[in-house]
């Protein structure tokens, strides 16, 4: 088996519990490293380093056969093929070899330091993520309730969540139910362009991708902060209202608007009201992972209202080309390009 199935392949929980252990290979190391970069694999692991650490409370590694076993190891990668020597002799052999065996632990310090880098998330934070066109709801540890929308990311401090303050960071989309706890801890929200969403108890919905961040307000009262300006001031939000970032950091409020339009989602429906085009592309792109193109100019500035179904991208494009009485073709996806739809008018 060459290394990439092997990488593919499900490691087994004695492969991790000798990892546990200081018993593993350096190729099952970093194959265990590369494992854990699937996040099943990383719940699972945490899962069995739960149970290990229960079974083994007073564990202690032997430390000096650990480092006989290293210094053999160092040996046979020099070719070096001897006998260990007595505890006496390691100590003249050790400076005899001093040279070498500095090298070996900078490389393998190196190593340390560049997992503990890439990893530094998987260990801080519990991650939740929905997949193009998924939609998932998940309980929090202080009983308030999340529904990711499609292609988001929550993550939530594994360590101390609920404990002063609670505080989760977001990409994508999702609606917050927060519960408001007995001592008042405040719980805030995160996203990539430094948008800072602080409530005690609300109903409220964060969007946060490339284009900027939006907050939609059902219940309550929001805080908003943005986090690009020197000063940032806060601007509360009230039941109604639409805050929106741009990408430069500008807070925009808006008020008395109707939100059903931006809680379609959570139904698997897209609302739309007097909205153009190319904004109705831009969302069925991002919700299903899908290119859709309109080659129209004039095409993609029209504007249309109504309810579509949102369980499907050909389905929608579909319905809006019969509506828009404008056709739509498909290309299927090639190498690493996405499935592409082509929205054009009728001649």
């Amino acid at each position: 088996m060459n290394r990439t199935n092997m990488k593919k392949s499900f490691l087994s929980k004695q492969v991790v519990q000798n990892f546990f252990e200081g018993k593993t290979t350096q190729m099952q190391n970093i194959l265990i490293q590369e494992w854990l970069e699937n996040l099943a694999n990383r719940e699972l692991y945490f899962q069995w380093l739960e149970e290990w650490e229960t079974e083994n409370p007073q564990f202690t590694p032997d430390v000096e056969q650990a480092f006989r076993r290293s210094l053999y190891t160092v040996q046979n990668n020099t070719g070096m093929n001897q006998p260990i020597a007595s505890p006496g002799g390691i100590a003249s052999e050790w400076l005899g070899r001093r040279s070498l065996i500095a090298k070996w632990v900078a490389a393998a310090s190196v190593v340390l330091v560049l997992s503990a880098w890439l990893l530094s998330d998987f260990w801080l934070y519990k991650q939740y993520e929905t997949g193009y066109g998924e939609i998932r709801t998940l309980v929090l540890p202080d009983s308030s309730r999340v529904t990711l929308n499609a292609n988001s990311l929550l993550s939530i401090p594994r360590f101390g969540f609920g404990s002063g303050t609670r505080e989760v960071l977001l990409t994508g989309e999702a609606e917050f139910a927060v519960k408001h706890t007995v001592d008042h801890s405040k719980f805030i929200v995160r996203t990539p362009d430094k948008l800072e969403v602080r409530v005690l108890g609300t109903e409220f919905i964060v969007y946060s991708r490339d284009r900027g961040s939006k907050v939609v307000l059902s219940q309550g009262s929001v805080q908003l902060r943005s986090l690009k300006e020197t000063n940032p001031k806060p601007v509360l939000m009230k039941p109604g209202d639409i805050a929106t970032m741009s990408t430069h950091g500008r807070l925009t409020l808006s008020h008395s608007e109707s939100l059903s339009a931006h809680q379609a989602w959570k139904q698997r429906l897209f609302m739309f009201e007097n909205t153009p085009v190319s904004e109705i592309a831009y969302q069925i792109s991002e919700h299903f992972g899908v290119n859709v193109v309109v080659t129209d100019s004039m095409l993609a500035k029209r504007t249309i209202g109504g309810t579509f179904n949102a369980s499907d991208p050909a389905h929608v494009l579909k319905v809006l080309s019969d509506v828009l009485n404008a056709r739509v073709s498909h290309s299927a996806p090639t190498g690493e390009g996405p499935e592409t739809f082509i929205l054009n008018s009728n001649p």
